[in-house]
């Protein structure tokens, strides 16, 4: 039969104990680290996409802008036309006259 001296065992395992405590310390702490960094890694990522986001929204808020000054600007000439043409076609064709004055 085999006698299990503790005196021996404990003394064979207590210089192992601060090692294994500092390994498990050690890795605990890596794994903190490396979440930390996988976090801050993502807000990098997530904050260089919002930038660049916001640049192409403010770039089509821009294009908008300037297509919405060229309709207006479109809308005003088309306006100025349909005045010409409709003062002209009014005014310039005499035989549209002749005809309201045959009507009467």
């Amino acid at each position: 039969m085999v006698i299990i001296n503790w005196r021996d065992f404990l003394t064979k395992l207590l210089p192992l104990l601060p090692t294994l405590l500092i390994y498990w310390a050690s890795y605990h702490l890596s794994l903190e680290k490396n979440s930390k960094e996988k976090k801050r890694d993502e807000f990098d990522r997530l904050n260089a996409e919002n930038t660049r986001l916001s640049e192409e929204l403010d770039h089509y808020r821009r294009l908008l802008t300037a297509k919405e000054r060229e309709i207006v600007k479109l809308q005003k000439e088309n306006a100025e036309m349909r005045k010409y043409i409709a003062g002209v076609s009014t005014t310039s064709n005499p035989f549209k006259r002749e005809e309201k004055e045959d009507k009467k």
